[in-house]
């Protein structure tokens, strides 16, 4: 029996070290979960390409703890789960909407994180089709909302 060669060996040995660093490792949800956390104000909201007045915005609260999320307007308060998918392209964010005028709803969307700032793209609560970009238009009738951390 002839000795295993110290150049297939060292072939051997480097492609198996090319394979276990060659893929990134994918992107964690919990990692973006964390830039998350807090409470966050509006600074931009279209709402099929309607945009939202400033008294309007001044007035919406959005707060984030682990999974959780509670949205506030004036009167009216929502709560639900959130779940992040940042290895798709774009990220994926789908809220589930367990209280409020929505309760029972799932609401798919987008996000991109920038900074200390939020953009996110949404259908409509119990909307199917999730968007594409960062458009919201009368046609597709999606919300985008630019959310920063709160002071």
């Amino acid at each position: 029996m002839k000795p295993f060669p110290l150049v297939a060996a060292s072939l051997v040995l480097a492609g198996s070290l090319g394979l276990s660093t060659a893929a990134p490792a994918p992107k964690d949800d919990k990692e973006d979960m964390k830039k998350f956390e807090g409470d966050w104000a509006f600074t931009a909201w279209e709402s099929a390409g309607q945009t939202l007045p400033q008294a309007a915005l001044d007035m919406a609260k959005w707060t984030v703890k682990g999974d959780k999320y509670t949205f506030e307007m004036g009167d009216q308060k929502e709560e639900g789960t959130i779940k992040l998918d940042p290895a798709k392209k774009p990220a994926t964010i789908d809220f589930a909407i367990t209280s409020g005028n929505d309760k029972g709803k799932d609401q798919p969307g987008i996000y991109k994180v920038d900074g200390d700032s939020i953009t996110i793209c949404l259908a409509r609560p119990g909307g199917k089709e999730r968007p594409t970009d960062f458009k919201s238009t009368e046609d597709n009738g999606f919300i985008l909302v630019t959310i920063k951390k709160a002071k």
